[in-house]
């Protein structure tokens, strides 16, 4: 048989072999093995099990988990918690003596209901001291906080005040932990259906995993909490420059405070003087004008008669 005549026969044999190829393909999409364990129940296992990707409806509502990585949503979740803000602070402060001042800001600490997280001093060649003190104070605290630590310096050379809305990512991690837990309680109702060795170790490993990110995100709202209740504070501490003139001790950063002190008080002197002008002036002194002139007029006219 020339190949000219066999073409049609090859043609025809491999479009059949093309054709059952791809028949049982689709077949092994739709009935290929599930990646979960199987039972004598699998419809209850595969109703039970789920990935990272699934979404349970419970005592919050229905979740949406969305996919790339993006939060989880509970509307139902969000309306129960309140709005998470960390707040942070950072002073630069320069001082009369760092360790009286450093020793104020512990107390100030204490006061408002907070604590000291760490603290530092170190002198320089000069004989000036430096150092810093980290205190965590409650959130609601924290505006006066700053305020009363910016009273106690001779000049504030820094302030910074920074605020992190973390609320959104509260209401992710809250959504998936109550996601996970959920999970873990079908795990433990199919572990106790197992009837194989094979199938116990498998859902162990999968409590396990699902254990562990139970932990970790206990762990971030643990964390984020203590963010939100307490808010830190950075005290950086400097003693100004010390110049001995004569044998006599002069800081020029303090003269400088009450130079620009006077300076402020003379024009707040200056401001009250120009208001009691104005307002006395024309307050009593355009009265007393007209009642000159009336007076005036009064006695012009008599004399013409």
């Amino acid at each position: 048989m020339s190949i000219q005549k066999s073409l049609p026969w090859i043609t025809r044999v491999l479009a059949i072999v093309g054709v059952v190829a791809l028949v049982w393909s689709v077949a092994q999409y739709f009935t290929g093995v599930r990646p979960i364990y199987t039972t004598s129940s699998p419809e209850f296992y595969e109703q039970a099990v789920t990935d990272s990707s699934t979404s349970f409806v419970g005592d919050y509502g229905e979740k949406a988990i969305m996919p790339g990585g993006e939060l989880l949503r509970d509307d139902a979740l969000a309306a129960e918690i309140d709005q998470k803000i960390i707040k942070t602070g950072d002073l630069s402060l320069i001082v009369l003596d760092v360790e009286e001042s450093s020793a104020a800001v512990k107390s100030l600490a204490e006061e408002k209901g907070g604590y000291v997280q760490s603290s530092s001093v170190s002198e320089h060649e000069d004989g000036t001291l430096s150092g810093y003190v980290i205190i965590r104070v409650p959130a609601d605290q924290f505006d006066s906080s700053v305020e009363a630590l910016k009273s106690e310096a001779l000049v504030v050379e820094e302030e910074f005040v920074g605020t992190q809305d973390v609320t959104e990512q509260y209401i992710d991690l809250s959504a998936r932990l109550k996601n996970a837990q959920a999970q873990e309680v079908r795990y433990r109702e199919i572990l106790g259906s197992a009837t194989t060795v094979e199938e116990i170790l498998q859902i162990e490993n999968a409590l396990t995993t699902v254990r562990g990110n139970i932990e970790s995100l206990t762990g971030q709202i643990q964390y984020l909490d203590s963010q939100t209740d307490f808010s830190t504070i950075t005290v950086n501490l400097d003693e100004e420059p010390v110049i001995k003139v004569g044998g006599k001790v002069f800081r020029p950063g303090t003269t400088v405070k009450q130079a620009a002190q006077a300076v402020v008080s003379l024009a707040q002197w200056l401001v009250e003087a120009i208001i009691w002008i104005v307002i006395v002036g024309v307050g009593i002194g355009v009265p007393l004008a007209f009642i000159v002139w009336i007076i005036w007029k009064g006695v012009a006219r008599l004399r013409k008669k």
